[in-house]
């Protein structure tokens, strides 16, 4: 995973799946997933930076991403039949390990580029 501070674009690779991101606006930030080429628009990430939620729908299926700890160290994206958790070793290093149960490769990363977008949201406050 590739990510730039400023303009808040990434993209990155899991398991074949080539994926960028573009975050837009400004109170009410959507980012939008596409292939890696940028054309085609695969799903979008909406933030609910109250409750540091979000809400992933990608090729019309929906999951619910979430911090699972106080400490912003574990997090859980999760569909209605699948989880799959993460863990960060330490907050500086990005270093963890991914429990995954059927989540698919694309989710995954895009689990990933939200705890990013979280981490870059609570380092720059």
């Amino acid at each position: 995973m590739k990510t730039t501070l400023w303009k808040e674009e990434g993209y990155g690779e899991l398991h074949g799946n080539l994926l960028r991101f573009k975050t837009k606006g400004f109170w009410k930030r959507t980012t939008e997933i596409r292939d890696i080429e940028g054309s085609t628009v695969l799903g979008s990430i909406h933030y609910n930076h109250l409750k540091s939620t979000a809400t992933i729908t990608y090729q019309d299926l929906n999951y619910h991403w979430q911090f699972n700890s106080w400490t912003r160290k574990k997090w859980v994206v999760s569909s209605e039949t699948d989880t799959a958790s993460f863990e960060l070793k330490s907050f500086w290093k990005n270093e963890g390990a991914i429990e995954n149960e059927d989540i698919p490769a694309a989710i995954i990363l895009t689990a990933l580029y939200v705890h990013g977008h979280y981490r870059r949201i609570s380092s720059s406050s």
